[in-house]
């Protein structure tokens, strides 16, 4: 496993900041405060006209985390704190987390959010697919590692194109960047329409599941006997945050060229 050292800076400096700020949010009452308010202020975003505006962020932060190479945009913070942003709002019109896992306005506006993340995510794997040769030029003449690691890490994917359709599924239900699959099929001139359907059903998926998350969280802390309240969802959103960001560093780090290699040369000795 061969990690690049200035990729392991930049993920470093992410998780020094994000447990900074956990550290903040629990042991300093007035940044605690600070944060909630915020929270609560932003729950305006999914009310009346402005949910428009959480419809817009759920497009532009979905098509960025699609298109990012080599930077990782953590989208599923996001569509995690726009959908707990409704479940607050009506949290405080009195429902219980019961009563919103039931009620038709939760569900209606976590599937506009969803599936306006879905179809910017899909725009996002467009670009990655468009550039694909370009980034394999830079990859040469650059010598980039990350670019080198994402297009080894599509070779093998790549290994059987039966299968590929059925990888770029599976590869879209998670929160990694889809230009480190995107780039290689449009290396290869792969057919749009086989990858980008496939694609789009699976980020569909995966931001329905994000959103739906705070209410599964908070169903999961009441039958556990625990209480949800802002202080719990704000830590879930930094674990989740966490969780992310270390998918990311792996795939982005390994170096999948020289698994791919060093696998070739085990199949080919037997």
């Amino acid at each position: 496993m061969a990690f690049i050292k200035r990729l392991t800076l930049v993920f470093a400096i992410i998780y020094v900041l994000v447990f900074l700020y956990l550290f903040l949010f629990i042991f300093v009452p007035p940044v605690q405060e600070f944060i909630i308010e915020i929270r609560q202020s932003v729950a305006g975003l999914t009310e009346g006209d402005t949910y428009y505006w959480a419809l817009i962020i759920s497009f532009l932060i979905c098509f960025l985390g699609s298109a990012s190479v080599g930077f990782p945009i953590p989208f599923p913070f996001v569509l995690f704190s726009l959908s707990n942003s409704i479940f607050l709002r009506l949290s405080d019109l009195g429902f219980t987390a019961r009563e919103i896992a039931f009620h038709p306005e939760f569900w209606l506006q976590i599937s506009g959010i969803a599936i306006i993340g879905g179809l910017g995510a899909a725009l996002g794997e467009l670009t990655g697919y468009i550039i694909g040769f370009g980034a394999k030029k830079i990859a040469e003449s650059r010598r980039s590692d990350v670019l080198q690691n994402i297009d080894g890490f599509g070779k093998v994917i790549l290994k059987n194109q039966k299968r590929t359709p059925l990888y770029v599924f599976l590869f879209a239900l998670t929160p990694l960047p889809d230009d480190i699959l995107f780039l290689p099929l449009g290396m290869i001139k792969y057919p749009f329409w086989k990858c980008i359907i496939p694609g789009w059903l699976g980020k569909n998926i995966t931001t329905f599941f994000y959103c739906t998350w705070p209410l599964l969280f908070q169903l999961g802390l009441i039958f556990g006997g625990l209480e949800a309240n802002d202080f719990t969802n704000v830590v879930t959103e930094a674990i989740l945050l966490l969780f992310t960001i270390t998918i990311m560093f792996f795939i982005m780090g390994f170096d999948w060229g020289r698994y791919l290699e060093e696998r070739t040369k085990k199949k080919e000795q037997n």
